[in-house]
């Protein structure tokens, strides 16, 4: 039943192509699971083989009872996994809030108190001055005055 809708589908797709229901199909049974799927990562794939990984080896030792045990427990296993992962994400977010934030520590202590935060005096640069060049209309003999 699910091949034969999807058959359909296809087919559907194809002929209304050009129209705003070809448009409509074509975005969502073309464009965006290819922007999903391109979206996949390294890191995705390596935790997929190591949930492969752990059911295999599972299945072999436990045999018959691996199959039960497996069934109710695979879902957790993938969720606990995607839970690590976006933890970790956020972890690594609020670390990089911190250190941004930790720059303007004393402004934020100075805010609190309800005071403008004390600031460094800073030093001025002390310009040379410049000796401008002799002039080059002399040419070895001496100026005549006029």
């Amino acid at each position: 039943m699910l091949t034969i809708g999807a058959i359909g589908l296809w087919l559907t797709l194809i002929a209304a192509r050009g129209t705003p229901v070809g448009r409509l199909l074509h975005r969502w049974l073309v464009a965006m699971p290819a922007d999903r799927l391109s979206r996949v990562e390294r890191s995705h794939v390596l935790l997929l083989l190591v949930i492969v990984g752990i059911v295999v080896v599972a299945t072999w030792l436990l045999a018959e009872e691996a199959r039960v045990m497996l069934a109710f427990g695979l879902p957790d296993l993938a969720g606990l996994a995607a839970a690590i992962d976006l933890g970790t994400l956020l972890d690594v977010t609020l670390v990089a809030v911190a250190a941004a934030s930790a720059v303007r520590v004393r402004s934020i202590v100075a805010w609190m108190r309800g005071r403008p935060a004390p600031r460094r005096p800073r030093q001025r640069t002390i310009r040379v001055r410049r000796s401008r060049p002799p002039a080059n209309d002399d040419d070895g003999r001496p100026a005549l005055a006029a």
